[in-house]
């Protein structure tokens, strides 16, 4: 059980690493969404897919232990959670605070990673609404530009502009 504790908090700590390693990249994606600089926002997603890519790995590991803790605990499989070693480490204060502190930590960490993502998902669907006004802006103005006025073998006519002073009985 010890081998697996200290596998478990290994895991844990490098775990909580990549997550705060990807706190810059995400306050550095936020700074480059505002300045519309889609060469950092690509540089920079790169860079965040590959640290989720090791926190994926990092993350079955940390199941698998999970579930051997929970065997050697004669609890089911996928029942051990962070908090529920917590308590069952009653009788191994040590441990059971070296836990806790990785424990609040973690979630410290991923509490901020989850700002910082909505902020960037909120300054994304906005940037995607301006990109949509934009192009309806665009397509109305192609749309309107000259006249409309065709003849019946789809030629334009040309159709005088109204003078100034000129009455239109249709209005």
């Amino acid at each position: 059980m010890a081998s697996l504790m200290e596998e478990l908090v290994e895991t844990l700590n490098r775990e909580e690493q990549l997550y705060a390693d990807l706190i810059p990249i995400q306050e550095d994606k936020l700074r480059a969404i505002v300045a519309n600089d889609l060469a950092a926002i690509g540089r920079l997603s790169d860079e965040e897919q590959k640290l989720v890519d090791e926190v994926g790995v990092l993350e079955t590991k940390r199941i698998r232990i999970a579930n051997d803790i929970a065997t050697v605990l004669g609890k089911p499989p996928g029942a051990m959670k962070l908090e529920n070693m917590i308590d069952a480490l009653k009788n191994q204060p040590k441990e059971q605070k070296i836990l806790q502190e990785l424990h609040d930590r973690l979630r410290r960490t991923i509490s901020r990673l989850q700002d910082l993502n909505i902020r960037n998902k909120e300054l994304l669907n906005q940037a995607m609404e301006m990109v949509e006004f934009n192009m309806n802006v665009i397509r109305s103005t192609r749309m309107s530009s000259g006249s409309s006025n065709y003849s019946s073998n789809a030629a334009q006519v040309d159709v005088p502009d109204i003078q100034a002073g000129t009455f239109d009985a249709k209005q």
